[in-house]
């Protein structure tokens, strides 16, 4: 089982690093790939997954998988906003996105929480 969350963490944390690259690659422009708010989709759901296999397995650390899947969900909806809007996306929806994403990362990373 501790193969197959790491192989889950991995994945998650390419999918993140896929949308934050896809953001910088669109910062002058402001024209976002759908790809990028397609990688957030991808590592929310990776992020539920992961959460309910920990859960099943005895860890008990249910307020930090909620704060992350907050996060997640405001990473993938400012993503799938800014793909709607282009050039007329707000500052906050905007910076946002990598915002959101750095802080999710870091209390993977760092076990903030455990």
């Amino acid at each position: 089982m501790s193969f197959v969350i790491s192989l889950l963490v991995v994945l998650h944390l390419l999918c993140w690093a896929i949308s934050l690259g896809l953001w910088v690659a669109a910062l002058r422009t402001k024209q976002p790939d759908r790809a990028m708010a397609h990688a957030a989709g991808g590592a929310l759901v990776l992020g539920v997954i992961m959460m309910g296999l920990s859960m099943a397995t005895g860890t008990d650390a249910h307020l930090w998988f909620t704060l992350k899947l907050v996060i997640a969900l405001v990473v993938t909806a400012f993503s799938y906003v800014a793909i709607n809007r282009r050039e007329e996306t707000p500052a906050i929806i905007w910076y946002g996105i990598p915002t959101a994403i750095a802080v999710n990362v870091v209390i993977a990373v760092f076990g903030i929480g455990r």
